[in-house]
This record gives C-alpha cells, sequence and structure tokens, in this order.
C-alpha cells in the first residue's frame, strides 16, 4: 500500500475502532468485515493527492463513518445498561468513559498537521471537565456532536490540506476536494452526509467534464498551432528539399485544423480565440503545461511571450492570404518551443524553485517527514 495512503487515510480509520472494544459481536463482525474491503480498496490506489479526493464522500467511507457512528451509540448504549443492573460505585466515571478514545488522538497526534482533529479530540476529553455525571456526559456528546467532530473536523484536516496544496483552477481535481469540505463543514450526522455526498455524486461529474473539456479544447487547439509554426520553420530554412515539402503540407493541415476548430467551437460554444486566450485556466493548456510537484500545484510551461505569437497565426489562418503569401509576410512575433539540450538542467532548476515554493505548506512539510521516517527504517520510496 502507498506509504502515505497509509500513513493519512488508512491507519486512522482503522485505528479508531480500537476504542470501542465493548461493541456487540455482530457490529464487530460487520466492522472486521469493512476493514478487510478498507484494506483492499486502499491498497489498489496509486495517487495519493487523487484518492484523497474521491474517498471521502465515497461508498466505503460512508459506510465506515455509520460503523464508527453506530460504535459509539452502542457503547454508550452499554454505559447506560449497566448504570441500570449495578450499584453506584460500579459506574464507570465520565473520565474512564472518554478514555477509550485515547487510541485515536494519539494516533492524531502523531502525525503533526492534524489540528483540527486534535482540537476536536481534546474538546470531547474536556466534557470530563464539566461533569461527573455519565447521563449528563452522553447529553453534552450528543448535543454538541463530539463524537461527530472528531469524525469530521479529522476528514477536514486531511482534505484543506491537500486543497491547500492543488491548483485551484484546475477543478476536475480541486473542486471534489473543496466541495466535500465544504459538506464537512455544515453537516452534523451521518444522516446529513449521505444526503450531501448524493448531490455532489450528480454535480461533480458535470464540473469535472466541464474542466477537462476545457483542457482538451485548448490542447488540441495549442497543438494544431505548435505545428504550424514548426511547419512554417521547415520551409523558411529549408534544410532539403523533403523537409521544405513536409513544412508546406504540414501547414497547410495544420491551418485547416485551425479554421475548422475555431469555427466549431464559435458555433457549438459560442467561444472566440480571445475566450480562451483571455481565460486565466484555459490558455494555460496552450503552452503545454507539465507538473512540478506531486500535487499540480506549480507547472512549467512554453514562454507566455507565445500568446502574441499565437494570435498573430490564428489571424494569418483565418485570413484569405495564399500561403505563399503568408511566408512572403514577416512575422512579427517568434513562436518558443519547448527547450532540447538544456531541457534537463531547466527542469531541475524548475524543480527545485517549486520545491522552495511549496516548502511552506503543510501538506509538503507532512510529506517531507514522511519519506524521511520512511527512509530511516530502511523503507525504499
Amino acid at each position: 500500500m502507498d506509504a502515505m495512503i497509509k500513513s493519512t487515510i488508512y491507519d486512522p480509520n482503522v485505528v479508531v475502532f480500537d476504542s470501542y472494544p465493548n461493541i456487540s459481536a455482530d457490529l464487530k463482525s460487520e466492522i472486521e468485515d469493512w476493514k478487510k474491503r478498507f484494506y483492499d480498496y486502499c491498497d489498489k490506489q496509486t495517487d495519493f493527492a487523487a484518492f484523497a479526493t474521491s474517498y471521502y464522500g465515497s461508498d466505503m467511507q460512508v459506510e465506515g463513518s455509520g460503523l464508527l457512528t453506530r460504535a459509539a451509540m452502542e457503547e454508550m448504549g452499554g454505559a447506560d445498561k449497566k448504570n441500570d443492573v449495578n450499584s453506584e460505585a460500579d459506574v464507570i466515571s465520565v473520565r474512564d468513559f472518554l478514555k477509550q478514545y485515547e487510541t485515536g488522538y494519539n494516533e492524531i497526534k502523531r502525525a503533526g498537521y492534524r489540528k483540527r482533529g486534535e482540537a476536536a479530540y481534546e474538546k470531547l476529553f474536556d466534557v470530563a471537565n464539566r461533569t461527573d455525571n455519565m447521563v449528563e456526559a452522553q447529553i453534552i456528546l450528543e448535543k454538541e456532536r463530539l463524537l461527530w467532530k472528531i469524525v469530521s473536523e479529522d476528514a477536514l484536516d486531511i482534505f484543506d490540506t491537500v486543497l491547500e496544496a492543488m491548483d485551484p483552477l484546475y477543478e476536475a481535481t480541486s473542486y471534489p476536494v473543496a466541495a466535500f469540505s465544504e459538506v464537512y463543514k455544515k453537516v452534523d450526522c451521518d444522516e446529513e452526509l449521505t444526503y450531501e455526498t448524493e448531490i455532489l455524486k450528480h454535480e461533480i461529474p458535470k464540473v469535472v467534464s466541464r474542466s477537462t473539456t476545457r483542457i482538451m479544447i485548448a490542447a488540441i487547439l495549442g497543438t494544431n498551432i505548435l505545428n504550424y509554426a514548426k511547419s512554417k520553420n521547415k520551409i523558411r530554412t529549408w534544410a532539403s528539399d523533403r523537409s521544405a515539402k513536409e513544412g508546406l503540407s504540414g501547414m497547410i493541415v495544420a491551418r485547416k485544423n485551425i479554421c475548422k476548430y475555431l469555427d466549431m467551437l464559435r458555433t457549438q460554444f459560442g467561444w472566440s480565440f480571445n475566450d480562451i486566450i483571455n481565460d486565466e485556466f484555459t490558455k494555460l493548456w496552450l503552452l503545454n503545461p507539465r507538473n512540478l510537484d506531486s500535487t499540480g500545484r506549480l507547472k512549467r510551461v512554453l514562454n507566455p511571450a507565445n500568446f502574441d505569437a499565437y494570435k498573430e497565426i490564428v489571424d494569418e489562418c483565418r485570413s484569405s492570404k495564399s500561403i505563399s503569401q503568408i511566408l512572403e509576410t514577416q512575422s512579427r512575433y517568434v513562436v518558443y518551443f519547448d527547450l532540447d539540450r538544456k531541457d534537463r538542467e531547466y527542469t531541475r532548476k524548475a524543480e527545485a524553485f517549486a520545491k522552495e515554493q511549496n516548502s511552506a505548506l503543510t501538506y509538503y512539510k507532512y510529506e517531507s517527514s514522511l519519506k524521511r521516517e520512511l527512509k530511516d527504517k530502511g523503507v525504499a520510496l
């Protein structure tokens, strides 16, 4: 299993059940069955950021949350029965009752960054300072939803930590995380969570589809523009007759594709090239972006000066000029392509810059500490 997924998602969601030793055999059996399926579910994942996006609100997470709520309620129900049949001296104290949650608390605290979860547990433990009466304590727990909050607040620790490290414009990945974060902030029970997540199951695909469509549109258009520029360069440099012929053929094909594609965007979406190039998210995909970190927050792209050259090419393609007339006209702007020999050197510098920019983020702080911990234990990364 991926170490990050095991440490941040699998272990905390499994170990929390250790806090409920006095539940019924039937419920224990259900929990064990869920644990096995949960392990297989997590073991199949390889991308932490993507999994963190999809897990919370999934059927597996909702089922685990429901089992946790049932375990907590059954444990408290057992305390009620004990109050009914035993003497006052045998009744468990509020402080002793709350000790069962120390295992989950210690696991969350060990992570180092799950501060909302820590605070939720500490507020839970503080009930022992507010009352010595178990019945009154149970009323407080229910009224203030303290048992629910140790689940929801910890989920928000993960959501918000991941969200902070994501590209906010890339809605295909950031929107699901942000949406589930907002849900957890406003619901206070498993039933509400189920209702809200059912709504998101219909809303998220729409947002993801819209985002990926915008990426596809810009990427296809950008590829044809670059092919047009490369083909034009082949003709103008004329390294050989064969190369020039390839350039001429490529230029004609790319020009047709660009015009056809722009016409389709206008008729089907009502978009112009200016709409694409003026959109902060869409225009990025005209520049062949490549992630510089594990969450895609920072990217390396082609020189942004290409935008002026792209506009010139689009105007050129849509004009009535022939290929010969276009070749006879001096271009005002230069198209910058990917680096060649120095590409690796530039990539190393860009990745170092991204690492520096990300160093203050909780997600990357935690990622680094986890890697060090694994290295100290001799685990290969």
